[in-house]
Parts: structure tokens; C-alpha cells; sequence
């Protein structure tokens, strides 16, 4: 009998190997497997909240990272085939996938089967990734923020109109790239929106980006915002957290206020805020199209994917104080203070980043507040 359990034992390990944790999970319940292209940045944090406002209730909800940020192709190929295993072992009743990356290299491996999918954060085509003969088993959210009317209406906060704004990134805008952020600088890395000019600027190493930041005042700038900054490496490979360390570096050092166009951005030691894409509520329109395919019955393939340009105006409340900005009454009066949504920027107070294994969030998304 000891020799029967060994052995199934062995088998388990090989088959999943370190990968395989203990996951808590209410056998009352049905599995949904969510697959992260990222590992535990704010973005992942906050549309994976809204998932988990929508569904947690009624399943669990099981994270899986493909950490695509620091990972080369093998190993992601590598994690797609184990988001497969995972699916099977656990019996999930739908996947979730967060971004591109997960719809890149696992879509082709769930389309067409018995898993409904939903994905969210699609910032190019589902069809670069997909073959649509055999992907009516999944739809989704595609992310497609207004990046000039989110410069419109930031300006709208101000006394007096800027002069001149930097919009840093750290990758340039590629022909593939249908933002219209591509639109705006698809002729020229300045341009004027209103008598502001704009300057688009990709530093593609630390030092460099750090340059830029520090030489922005003397260089003319009245402002930063922040474009990607999700890839930077230091001259040495080091990769550079988004938030807990970038965002966190430019907020202590920089001489003028930063803003973005991202809830993932915003936080007392982050950047400012801005007229955002709100990640919650991102989430929470994925996870409503699963909730409709799971209860109500949908197919995947009737539900048209949602084009979500959605802006609202979210500020960090204690970096208004620090740079002495004062909100117009009538923009205020649209306002969600990040400090009042959740405390998910704060990276010392909890740790999302468990490596590469299976795991449960929904105990640490219940414990904050939601408006």
C-alpha cells in the first residue's frame, strides 16, 4: 500500500513538479483558472480585484503567472502547456486570460476545446493570436485606452495650460501597435494637443531614463506622464520593478509631478493619477462575460468582445498635497481618491508574487476596500 501512494506520489511530481502547491479550495465550489501574463505588478493586481469581485463568490479562482516581464519564450511556452495541466487537474469550468501574453502562447492550446475563455488587457488583435475557425469557445475585453482624451482632460486640473509635457516610455510605438497613442506621434515624437506641446521620449535603459527625468526641468517641462514602463533593465540586465521601484525612484527624485494613464500607476509613492483606465473595473467586465457564459447560459461565440475605452478621474490624494495641485470643483466632484479604492499599492504591506505555482488570491482581495 506505502508502495501504491510513492508511487502516485512520484507520478504528481512529475507531472507538476514544484509547481504544485496546496491550494485552498471550497469543494463546494467550481475552479476558474486565471492566468496572468505578468507577475505582481499593480496592473495584475487591480483587474485581478475585479475578477474577484465578480466571481470569487461563486468559484475559485486559481492564479496561475507567466511572468512574461523576465521570462524568455521556452519557459512561457513551457508555462502555457502547464496552464493546460492545470485545467485538467483542477477541473476548471472556465479560463481567464489576463493580457496578451497568456492569449499568445495558451489561447491556441484552449481554443476550440470544452473551456469557455474570457479574455481582458488584449492590446492588439485577439486574431494575431487566435485562429477564429476554432475560437468560438472564446471572448473578451480588449484594452483600448483614449490616450488623447486622457491628455485633454488631465490639462483640464491645471491653473494655466502647460507649456511643454514629457510622456516618457520605455519601447517605441511599433507598426503593430493600433493605440492611438500610435496615432498621435505616428509622424512625429512631438506634437501639440491645445498649445501644449508634447515630446515623446523612449529611454530604454534605467540610467537613461533616469536622465531624463532629473534633466526634464531644466529641459523645459512643466510636467511627466509615464507611457510603458514595464520592461526596463539597468545597463547591467537588472530588471527594474514597475512600481515598487521605478515609479516609487521617480516620485522621491523627480522635481515635477508625475501622472499617467493607468489606475496601475496611482499611488501616494507612485504617480498622481490622471483620467485613467480604471484596472478594477477592467476586470470586472471580464469577469461579468464569464459570470454570463457560467450561470445564464451564453456561448462564448454570441457575446461580440468589448472594446474598453473607459476613463475616469483618479487621484492620489496625498501627492495632490505634495506638489499643492487643487482639484477644479466640478473634476473633483468626479473623483475617486486611490487611497479610498484599495491599498493594493502598497507593496509593503503584502506580497502577490508566489513564483511559479498554482495559488488562491481571494483572501487577500477581500481583505480591501472596494467603492
Amino acid at each position: 500500500m506505502i508502495r501504491v501512494i510513492l508511487m502516485m506520489f512520484l507520478f504528481t511530481f512529475m507531472l507538476f513538479g514544484a509547481n504544485t502547491v496546496q491550494l485552498e479550495l471550497d469543494p463546494e465550489k467550481e475552479n476558474i483558472l486565471v492566468l496572468h501574463s505578468w507577475h505582481d505588478i499593480l496592473w495584475d493586481r487591480t483587474w485581478g480585484k475585479g475578477i474577484d469581485n465578480v466571481l470569487g463568490s461563486d468559484y475559485n479562482l486559481i492564479r496561475y503567472d507567466f511572468d512574461a516581464m523576465r521570462q524568455d519564450e521556452t519557459e512561457l511556452k513551457r508555462r502555457a502547456e502547464f496552464s493546460w495541466k492545470l485545467a485538467e487537474k483542477y477541473n476548471v469550468v472556465g479560463i481567464v486570460f489576463g493580457d496578451d501574453q497568456t492569449l499568445k502562447y495558451a489561447g491556441p492550446l484552449f481554443q476550440g476545446t470544452k473551456y469557455p475563455g474570457v479574455y481582458l488587457g488584449i492590446n492588439f488583435s485577439p486574431r494575431k493570436y487566435l485562429d477564429y475557425s476554432k475560437a468560438d469557445n472564446i471572448t473578451g475585453v480588449l484594452e483600448r485606452p483614449l490616450y488623447k482624451t486622457a491628455i485633454k482632460k488631465l490639462f483640464k486640473i491645471f491653473p494655466e495650460t502647460p507649456k511643454k509635457v514629457l510622456l516618457l516610455s520605455d519601447s517605441p510605438l511599433g507598426e503593430e501597435d493600433i493605440t492611438d497613442m500610435a496615432k498621435l506621434f505616428k509622424q512625429s515624437e512631438t506634437i501639440k494637443i491645445f498649445n501644449t506641446t508634447l515630446e515623446y521620449q523612449v529611454q530604454d535603459t534605467w540610467e537613461k531614463w533616469q536622465k531624463a527625468v532629473l534633466d526634464a526641468p531644466k529641459n523645459g517641462f512643466d510636467y511627466i506622464m509615464v507611457g510603458s514602463r514595464y520592461i526596463l533593465r539597468d545597463k547591467n540586465g537588472l530588471y527594474i520593478e514597475p512600481e515598487a521601484h521605478l515609479l516609487d525612484w521617480m516620485t522621491k527624485n523627480s522635481m515635477l509631478p508625475v501622472f499617467g494613464f493607468y489606475e496601475d500607476g496611482i499611488g501616494p509613492e507612485f504617480d498622481v493619477g490622471g483620467w485613467v483606465l480604471g484596472g478594477v473595473e477592467h476586470g470586472e467586465t471580464a469577469g461579468k462575460i464569464m459570470y454570463d457564459i457560467l450561470k445564464n447560459g451564453k456561448k462564448p461565440s454570441d457575446i461580440n468582445p468589448v472594446f474598453y475605452n473607459y476613463g475616469q478621474y483618479i487621484f492620489s490624494r496625498t501627492l495632490l498635497k505634495k506638489y499643492n495641485l487643487t482639484l477644479p470643483k466640478a473634476i473633483l466632484e468626479q473623483t475617486q481618491f486611490i487611497e479610498d479604492r484599495h491599498s493594493l499599492w502598497d507593496f509593503k504591506k503584502q506580497s502577490f508574487d508566489k513564483g511559479d505555482v498554482a495559488w488562491t488570491p481571494s483572501s487577500l482581495y477581500r481583505s480591501e476596500k472596494h467603492e
